[in-house]
């Protein structure tokens, strides 16, 4: 006999609850057309319609936490995240935990066994809230981080858009410059095939040996124009340009390795605009650049306005989001990079010669700077096409409070009328209170339906009222077991190392006592000493100064002159 398995249907709590609101306001003349509408299986919804749970809400009673309480964890860990500083998995766990035992705290009685929290409830926990999963984070500083909020940039695409409706650039007149600086001999973390059978799976780097800067403009057509590196010397070399070096590089030194404001200069003279400038003096240009001060300067801004070049700077510390280079182009570049190294390090693991990196670089460039990463760096900045949504849709909105769906609890014993006697309930924790009174309410058959759902939700807020607060409440003793450890701490005393560099703590504390004895015993004897200078420091002004009155007439101003 041939069973025909019907395709697995995709649906979600959300698809359930808003087909059982159409079936109840009658816009579908069946469960069956509502099923089909909703994309929901027609005897889960048949079943969901009479009043029968789900499968989670069911088995809600079996959790450690409730769903109030887990949509509580749920958005404490949503608010790290937009803060900045996601939470790890163990201090999930850790909080958990303090809900739970938040909620026992509200009895009497603390009971005799609590039942620990097992190593798999984080993935059913996860399961059971898809909007949170576990990634690797990664680093961003801080004031990049404040920096990109929705309202900044929202108003500086505004003015893009406004000056893109105003002069309708094409992309092969639209430019990004920026900077980018690179450690000779450093490389990155990679992965790697390996023998498991050897006990050593080091990779082996070469020391950071110099700075060396390049500065790269690509434009929204997917080209770039050749790049000027920045060497940390006095002078230039023609022993650092290697023979395949193509003719239109440009080279250039530094004391740091980096750039200033005559490399912003003359980049801008004898590199971008010659090399882009149009058969039609009138053609406008457009170049996008971050606000650093090596780059928009006097003579910049006078150049650009002399040649017909736009100038859009970027936001402070917006440059990882809006500037193509940093979106597409560099990431790349580097890794390329990182690859030349390594080949090279296999070979030799000593220092790494200008001009063996200047080739290098030159095999890099022509993997990286390539039209495919060029145009992905102008999409995913929101600039070419112009889609200021590409870049806000990333920035963190603010947090919104969902309302929980409708719960009846499991059926319980009868409500014992004789825990309302006592609050908190004696020896009862909240979950089992509330849903004991739920049952009771919903056996008692005077009151009406809408009395009984709120009665429902009533008891869901208070359990998210008091998840709430078991972590607001941690939060806050945290700050001030920080405060406090920070107030505590007391200045220390410099010790003078007196020809030794290594100390033990025992020692440390030792000399610093005895270098207080030696502070107060020399302010003991310095007091008398003061007093004589006084005495016959007055005395020589007595005998050795003449008062002079000053030529401005006050008789209040006049001057010591000594004789």
């Amino acid at each position: 006999m041939n069973v025909e398995l019907s395709d697995t249907v995709a649906y979600s709590e959300a698809d359930v609850q808003a087909a059982i609101s159409a079936i109840k306001y009658k816009q579908y003349p069946s469960i069956r057309k509502a099923a089909a509408a909703f994309n929901v299986p027609y005897p889960t919804l048949r079943g969901r319609a009479s009043g029968r749970k789900s499968r989670s809400s069911a088995h809600e009673i079996e959790q450690i936490l409730s769903a109030a309480e887990e949509k509580t964890l749920s958005r404490w860990v949503t608010r790290l995240t937009r803060g900045g500083f996601p939470a790890t998995p163990a201090l999930v766990v850790e909080m958990a935990e303090e809900i739970r035992r938040g909620r026992i705290r509200l009895s009497k009685t603390e009971p005799q066994s609590l039942r620990p929290i097992g190593e798999n409830w984080l993935d059913r926990f996860k399961n059971r809230n898809p909007e949170i999963a576990g990634v690797w984070t990664r680093q961003i500083d801080t004031a990049r981080f404040v920096a990109t909020n929705r309202d900044g940039v929202t108003r500086w695409f505004d003015a893009v858009t406004e000056l893109w409706a105003q002069h309708q650039y094409a992309p092969d007149q639209v430019y990004n410059m920026d900077e980018s600086g690179f450690a000779v001999g450093a490389s990155q973390s990679s992965r790697a095939l390996v023998n498991i059978r050897e006990a050593s799976s080091w990779k082996q780097i070469g020391s950071r040996q110099e700075w060396i800067t390049a500065i790269e403009c690509v434009s929204a057509a997917g080209t770039a124009i050749p790049p000027l590196l920045i060497f940390k010397a006095k002078h230039t070399n023609d022993a650092w340009i290697p023979a395949r070096t193509p003719r239109d590089w440009h080279f250039s030194t530094s004391s740091s390795g980096w750039t200033s404001d005559s490399h912003g200069y003359e980049w801008l003279t004898r590199v971008f605009e010659p090399l882009t400038r149009p058969e039609d003096p009138t053609r406008r240009r457009l170049l996008v650049m971050d606000g650093h001060s090596s780059h928009v300067t006097a003579n910049v801004i006078a150049i650009c306005m002399e040649n017909a070049i736009d100038l859009l700077i970027l936001p402070p510390h917006t440059s990882h989001i809006l500037q193509p280079l940093d979106v597409g182009v560099f990431a790349p570049l580097k890794r390329a990079l990182a690859a030349e190294t390594d080949a090279a390090l296999r070979l030799d693991a000593g220092r790494i010669p200008r001009v063996q990196w200047v080739e290098m670089y030159i095999r890099a460039r022509e993997r990286a700077l390539i039209k495919h990463n060029i145009l992905s760096g102008w999409r995913s900045a929101g600039l070419s096409p112009l889609s200021p949504i590409t870049v806000l849709a990333k920035l963190p909105t603010s947090l919104t409070l969902a309302a929980s769906p409708p719960h009846t609890p499991a059926q319980q014993i009868d409500l014992d009328l004789s825990l309302l006697d006592s609050s908190p309930p004696d020896g009862t924790e909240l979950r089992q209170a509330s849903a004991l009174l739920n049952t009771a309410i919903q056996a008692c058959r005077d009151l009406s339906s809408p009395a009984k759902r709120f009665t429902e939700r009533m008891t869901r807020a208070l359990e998210v009222a008091n998840s709430e607060n078991i972590t607001l409440r941690k939060q806050v003793k945290e700050q001030a077991e920080l405060l406090h450890t920070r107030k505590a701490r007391k200045k220390g005393k410099r010790v003078a190392l007196k020809g030794r560099f290594v100390f033990s703590t025992q020692e440390v504390l030792e000399i610093a006592r005895s270098a207080e004895l030696e502070t107060s015993g020399k302010k003991t004897t310095a007091k008398p000493k003061k007093r004589r200078l006084k005495k016959t420091l007055e005395a020589e002004v007595d005998q050795g100064l003449q008062i002079v009155a000053d030529d401005s007439g006050s008789d209040c101003i006049v001057v010591s002159m000594r004789e």
